[in-house]
């Protein structure tokens, strides 16, 4: 009743302090106690905590329970959400139809699948599981949507026994071609709302109930003769209580992996053709020395008065270019463009409207807000997501985040179109170090992200720099950006998933210095077996394979700090952008990429 709290990772402190009214605390994790500690040892004994059993885990449900009850407290599910209640503006939701993704890009049938899921029920003696994530769902049954902005995915639940599918959703979004597609695969129509009853149902060991009339398929229980030894419910922990979801196989199918390759291969030529446009408006308008020339800006133009690039416009120039490739189905995350201090936040959203000291602005095209691009700072961007940083010298960090109907790319590119400062230089190389070290690691099977993460931080700490974020995220196929159960990071969820081949992950470290500038440098990477010398313990080796590609700048990397491999990784990964991205390039733009991927002399 007296304070009002926000837990957030190191991702988001600096935005928090931004955004946040003072009506609010900040709550940094990994610094301040945690939320179960603080509620704990805040609120007073035999206090009832409620909890909407929609949004929180198993696991973190049993976490809170158990620092609860040292103080007599108990955890309460609650039979409203409280939050909904006062959101009085809330936007109805949208009948978004139901999308069947294409074989030949799925890689798998909905029979195949089904079919190994089942033998994995049975191998556990287990009769039924309960899939919640909204991205296991999309895969297990081949189906898109648009209910979450940029991620294809439906609001949906799946349920699958032994001999039965079912599919939970808003029966408006089903067309008469997905139903005639779930008829097909043997998948049952269920109302989204029918979740909770037939949970119910399924624990007390009996079928979802099936209204003969408007099902689709009806699987018959008693033909399938199996004992169960243990009459298992497959669910896991980590997701949501009432209908929590098994993790299913993260690796992907030939066709999938493929697809994901050439989606990289004709994101990378956007990416090129971005930064030759941006090469040439830069020194055009601003009379910046350039991505290849480190000298000193001169005097700008006397037209800047009249044209101007904002965070905002090359943004939208970089969809553009990417909007023009084949099988393009838009962004996966909100672009991030940002300028100056506005780069060090590492989630910045440029159109959204923020809250700074209680008073909100809106953020128009105004050289104090949507920052205009400088030659004296440094630009940043993802494949999806382009920030702009300016220190003292026209840097771009360049992150954007994109989907293509066979495969969502991820890619992070730092650049600078001035003289860089020898602190940005030197920050950059740690960055760079990082990211090849963890990208050309070899290790042996069994190996979790926790133990990798390492990797590509030990360049930074050398100089007693850091990070507040993972290194690496799984990668959907046209589906979430980020996908697990994987990832690298140095949290202890990374430790619960070892590497596999034919996992995509990304490899993405960074450093961002509040008020300044920000650096990351990402590819995707492909699990794949390692060629090794010896097999230590028969355990067999792992490596990576990256299929992203874009030059890094040549005017960032100080020689003088890399070893020999490391230059001849960089020489190889340059030739190969070359053979990979000129054919989708004009005569200049390949000119522009065969001076950017010059090789590096030692």
């Amino acid at each position: 009743m007296d304070e009002a709290l926000l837990w957030t990772d190191g991702r988001y402190f600096l935005q928090a302090t931004q955004q946040l009214s003072d009506q609010w605390k900040l709550m940094r994790m990994g610094d301040d106690p945690p939320v179960d500690i603080w509620m704990a040892n805040n609120l007073p004994k035999d206090a009832a905590i409620g909890v909407d059993t929609w949004c929180i885990s198993v696991d973190t449900a049993q976490k809170w329970e158990c620092a609860f009850a040292k103080k007599q407290q108990k955890l309460v599910q609650t039979t409203r959400n409280l939050v909904d209640e006062v959101w009085k503006n809330r936007l109805p939701a949208q009948a978004n139809p139901v999308i069947v993704h294409p074989l030949q890009f799925a890689g798998q049938s909905v029979a195949d699948k089904l079919k190994e899921l089942r033998r994995k029920l049975v191998l556990g003696k287990a009769r039924a599981i309960i899939i919640t994530a909204l991205d296991e769902v999309a895969w297990l049954y081949n189906v898109r949507g648009s209910d979450v902005s940029y991620c294809p995915v439906v609001h949906a639940f799946a349920i699958v026994t032994i001999d039965s599918a079912f599919f939970y959703v808003d029966k408006q979004k089903l067309s008469p071609e997905a139903n005639s597609y779930m008829e097909e695969n043997g998948i049952i129509g269920r109302d989204y709302g029918d979740i909770s009853s037939d949970v119910v149902l399924l624990g007390s060991k009996g079928n979802p109930k099936i209204d003969v009339r408007n099902a689709t398929y009806i699987g018959n229980s008693a033909s399938h003769a199996v004992e169960f030894v243990n009459d298992l419910i497959w669910v896991d922990p980590g997701a949501c209580c009432f209908a929590s979801y098994s993790k299913l196989t993260a690796d992907k199918n030939p066709v999938e992996i493929e697809g994901l390759k050439k989606a990289h291969f004709r994101d990378g030529a956007a990416v090129v053709q971005y930064l030759v446009w941006l090469d040439k408006q830069m020194q055009e308008i601003y009379r910046a020395s350039g991505y290849f020339m480190e000298a000193e800006s001169t005097k700008q133009k006397k037209q800047l008065g009249t044209k101007k690039l904002t965070e905002v416009s090359v943004s939208d120039k970089l969809e553009e270019f990417r909007a023009s490739k084949e099988h393009f189905r838009g962004l996966s995350f909100p672009t991030t463009s940002s300028v100056g201090s506005n780069a060090a936040i590492i989630h910045y959203n440029l159109r959204q409207k923020h809250v700074l000291n209680s008073i909100e602005i809106a953020f128009t095209y105004s050289i104090l807000e949507h920052r205009y691009v400088r030659t004296e700072s440094i630009y940043s961007g993802f494949l999806l997501c382009i920030l702009l940083y300016l220190t003292c010298a026209l840097s771009i960090y360049m992150m954007v985040l994109l989907k293509y109907l066979d495969g969502t790319t991820d890619i992070t590119r730092t650049i600078h179109f001035g003289k860089p400062s020898p602190h940005e230089k030197s920050s950059y190389m740690a960055v760079l170090k990082g990211h090849i070290s963890l990208g050309n690691a070899r290790f042996p099977n069994g190996t979790n992200g926790q133990s990798l993460d390492i990797l590509a931080r030990i360049p930074l700490w050398k100089d007693g720099l850091d990070y507040r974020h993972g290194t690496g995220h799984g990668i959907g196929s046209y589906l979430n950006v980020h996908e697990g159960p994987h990832n690298i990071s140095f949290r202890q969820s990374a430790r619960d998933v070892p590497l596999q081949v034919s996992m995509a992950v990304t490899d993405e470290p960074g450093y961002y210095e509040d008020g300044n500038f920000g650096i990351r440098i990402e590819n995707v990477l492909i699990v794949k077996e390692g060629n090794t010398k010896f097999n230590f313990g028969n355990k067999g080796y792992l490596s990576f394979e990256h299929i992203t590609w874009a030059p890094y700048q040549r005017k960032l990397i100080d020689v003088s700090l890399l070893v020999p491999e490391e230059i001849e990784w960089l020489n190889e990964y340059h030739a190969k952008c070359r053979e990979i991205l000129t054919p989708y390039l004009n005569t200049s733009e390949m000119e522009w990429l065969k001076k950017a991927t010059e090789p590096i002399a030692a």
